[in-house]
């Protein structure tokens, strides 16, 4: 938030430099992140008044002007169109400087002599979105009572600095000037003065009412009438405040309520009375696909869970957030009624996401304010509208709060405070440091009763309290001390091992890691088809891209997939370990293992080898594939299920066109999942490690011609079932469908290398064994071999 410096010293003297107050408030926990100095370039620039123009008599746009600087006339050469005599203008004589290091000196303009310069908004550093329509294109013309040869640092108050707090956002009450001038006293041991709240009321009584249809989500309610009122600019010094916030001054009732807002922070609205169609104000959701114009003349959708304002036939302001067109204060306006609210907290932020409009009043409502501000803070503006004479406040409000605030209660251990700082306070200190931040305190044996501030939403417990206490006693006053007890470094889990152990397998398979969030979109999911009754959603998401928790690591790498397509990157293969989620019953938390690859050289076998290394890294022995259709997420025709013994351990195969197009995936690209739980219960833990062999391998290639509805992992069992312990392995290394081949069948290649552990091999031992391989093949899968 920022601050500038001369209204936060209207409440609580600071009597240090802006320096050293930055770093007594940082290091008493209200951080400051920096400040700037309002016109620190700015030197020898006066009010003046313009007292006679004449034409130039060698240029056209050119124009003379004589400038009243009070303690003597000067001349000046201008080329502005917005001058005329008798204005009022800020003036940089001969000698002076402005923001930019610009260096004003006396000279000439096509013969006529020129002592300085007429100063427009932006010349002085001033953002033009902050003065006058008149002014923004010319010299700045300055309205009210000016002494004429002023300074106009003093004069226009830029003289000042402004300080950016970062504020946390457990501490709303430093979203206000009050709220910080009490932590500025805190910390320069200096009492507060708030600002004045009395004001007159006339006779005549109040003739609105308030009615709340829905108090969990408004639990107070407050408005006051007002009439006879005066539009017109509001008082300089509350500009120049609203400006170094951040905020342009409208007029004054407008800016009333936002000076008041940055004041308390507590937002006001103001209502046109005669643009109200009734005397009562209903607060009540609004219906689902009803339409409301707002104040920056753009019409919003809503839905039932947005609570609204309305004058009982018509929506009038989004609560909470930005008030309506349709009731807006504006010159004419004579008659307001004025309101200040508070709401619940989650219902503003949840309304201001859904129509992504985020306003200075919504910043504070959804980090919660205190039902007491409301009424503080509707007092002050009554205050400074009565004070100004901008309006007559009628007799008595309108309020719905029914229970008197809850005063909030902390009991805390004397001991625990000071085991926990690691120092010795005593109890009357503490009960000192506490008084400073408003706590009450009363002393009872060994614990303190403390009672909490109103405004102090985040103190609930006992750490709150020693925090306070710690800051204000400062970080730096508790001496260091030694860590006492034992030392023990960190061990990693079973299941942490087993981790790294597939990530090495992945990477030595070729595959890249990638690491993605938990929170995705619904649409991500939905687009593999994922039922969304049972995903985990997030009650305050960010935004509607991260408003689940992932129930599938396959979106997210899809998503990588299509990334890198579309970056024209040629070959990706990357793999995911990670949590996914879901919430049937009760919410359950697994890890899961996804892998995905495209390019040139890839197909499913390519993938299939990868798996299989992988699935001999981590020790899953026995593996079977069986082509399954059922899977929504594949190509029916190029998918397997993956199984070991009787688990089912996951799947592998093309993603589905129709998914991939979703992805904007116009290649083919595989997958394979695995179920992390389930391989670290089957996986074998032991290795055992054989003998390099004796006797010489002997390999043999055969050719079959096979149906192509046979799987080829069918073939292989069925020939290592067959080979009499003697064959060490089985490689597939060709399929071809073609011409070559009857149709509806296929050619498989296999290179079996045979071994015995005893013996070398003859010729005739592996003839007979594979003429054994052959029959079985024929019997029972129809495969022969093929003929060249």
């Amino acid at each position: 938030m920022k601050a500038p410096l001369k209204w936060l010293k209207k409440y609580v003297d600071i009597d240090v430099d802006v320096k050293s107050f930055s770093d007594a408030m940082t290091m008493s926990g209200t951080k400051v992140e920096g400040y700037e100095e309002v016109g620190e370039d700015i030197s020898n620039v006066v009010i003046g008044k313009i007292t006679s123009i004449t034409p130039h008599p060698d240029a056209d746009k050119l124009i003379i002007t004589k400038i009243d600087t009070g303690s003597s006339e000067v001349q000046i050469v201008t080329g502005a169109k917005n001058v005329s005599i008798g204005d009022i203008i800020p003036v940089a004589l001969h000698g002076s400087t402005l923001p930019g290091g610009i260096k004003i000196k006396k000279g000439k303009l096509r013969g006529e002599v020129s002592e300085g310069m007429l100063c427009s908004a932006k010349e002085l550093g001033i953002d033009e979105k902050y003065v006058d329509i008149e002014s923004r294109d010319g010299i700045l013309l300055l309205r009210g009572e000016y002494t004429l040869g002023d300074d106009v640092r003093k004069a226009l108050l830029l003289n000042d600095y402004i300080v950016e707090f970062e504020l946390t956002s457990n501490r709303p009450d430093c979203q206000s000037i009050i709220g910080l001038a009490h932590e500025v006293s805190a910390t320069l041991n200096k009492d507060v003065k708030l600002p004045e709240s009395d004001f007159r009321e006339i006779d005549k009584a109040i003739e609105y009412e308030v009615k709340v249809l829905d108090k969990d989500l408004c639990p107070r309610f407050i408005i006051r009438e007002i009439k006879d009122i005066e539009i017109k600019p509001s008082p300089y010094f509350m500009q120049r405040c609203l400006i170094e916030s951040g905020i342009r001054p409208i007029n004054n009732i407008v800016d009333i309520t936002n000076f008041v807002m940055l004041e308390y922070g507590q937002p006001l609205h103001a209502y046109d009375a005669s643009k109200l169609s009734t005397k009562e104000f209903v607060i009540k959701r609004a219906s689902d696909n009803d339409s409301f114009y707002t104040l920056d003349d753009l019409e919003r959708k809503l839905d039932s869970e947005m609570l609204m304002i309305t004058d009982g036939q018509k929506n009038i302001g989004i609560a909470g957030v930005m008030g309506g067109q349709n009731s807006d204060v504006s010159d004419t306006t004579t008659h307001i009624v004025l309101e200040s609210a508070n709401f619940n907290a989650d219902n503003i932020r949840h309304t201001s996401k859904k129509l992504n409009l985020r306003t200075e009043a919504s910043a504070r409502f959804e980090k919660g304010i205190d039902l007491s501000r409301a009424e503080e803070a509707i007092n002050r503006a009554c205050h400074l509208i009565d004070y100004y004479g901008y309006g007559k406040v009628l007799s008595g409000k309108k309020d719905t709060l029914e229970n008197e605030i809850e005063v909030k209660t902390v009991v805390v251990s004397i001991d625990r405070i000071n085991k926990l700082l690691g120092e010795k306070l005593s109890p009357e200190k503490m009960s000192e440091i506490l008084s400073k931040l408003k706590f009450k305190t009363e002393i009872q044996g060994n614990n303190l009763s403390i009672e909490v501030p109103e405004f102090r939403l985040d103190i609930d417990m006992e750490a709150d309290i020693v925090e306070e206490i710690a800051r204000l006693y400062g970080y730096n006053n508790i001496l260091s001390q030694n860590i006492v007890g034992e030392l023990t470094s960190g061990v990693k889990t079973e299941d942490r091992i087993f981790e790294d152990h597939i990530k090495d397998a992945m990477m030595s398979n070729g595959l890249t890691e990638v690491l993605t969030y938990s929170f995705v979109s619904p649409t991500s999911l939905e687009k593999i088809g994922e039922n969304l009754s049972n995903a985990v959603k997030l009650i305050n998401p960010l935004g509607e891209e991260t408003s689940v928790m992932r129930t599938s690591l396959v979106p997210a790498m899809l998503e990588i997939l299509s990334r890198n397509l579309s970056r024209k990157v040629d070959f990706f293969s990357g793999f995911e370990v990670g949590n996914i989620f879901s919430n049937p019953d009760a919410p359950v938390q697994k890890r899961a293992i996804v892998a995905g690859v495209y390019g040139k050289e890839e197909d499913f076998f390519t993938m299939k080898s990868r798996l299989e290394g992988v699935l001999d890294y981590i020790g899953i022995e026995s593996r079977s594939y069986q082509p399954f259709s059922e899977n929504e997420l594949y190509h029916p025709m190029r998918c397997a299920q993956i199984s070991s013994g009787d688990e089912q351990i996951g799947f592998i195969g093309e993603v589905h066109p129709l998914i991939a197009e979703k992805f904007d995936i116009k290649k083919r690209v595989y997958l394979f999942t695995l179920d992390f739980d389930i391989i670290s219960g089957i996986r074998t833990k032991l290795k055992l490690y054989k003998q390099v062999p004796k006797f010489p391998a002997i390999k043999r290639d055969i050719a079959l011609v096979v149906s192509e509805e046979i799987a080829v992992g069918s073939i292989e069992n069925l020939i290592i079932s067959k080979g009499n312990s003697l064959i060490e392995k089985v490689e597939l290394f060709d399929i071809y469908m073609g011409d070559q081949v009857p149709k509806g069948k296929k050619s498989v290649a296999y290179g079996i290398t045979y071994r015995a552990l005893d013996r070398t091999l003859t010729d005739e031992e592996i003839n007979l064994v594979q003429s054994k391989i052959l029959t079985h093949l024929a019997d029972e899968l129809g495969a022969h071999l093929r003929e060249i």
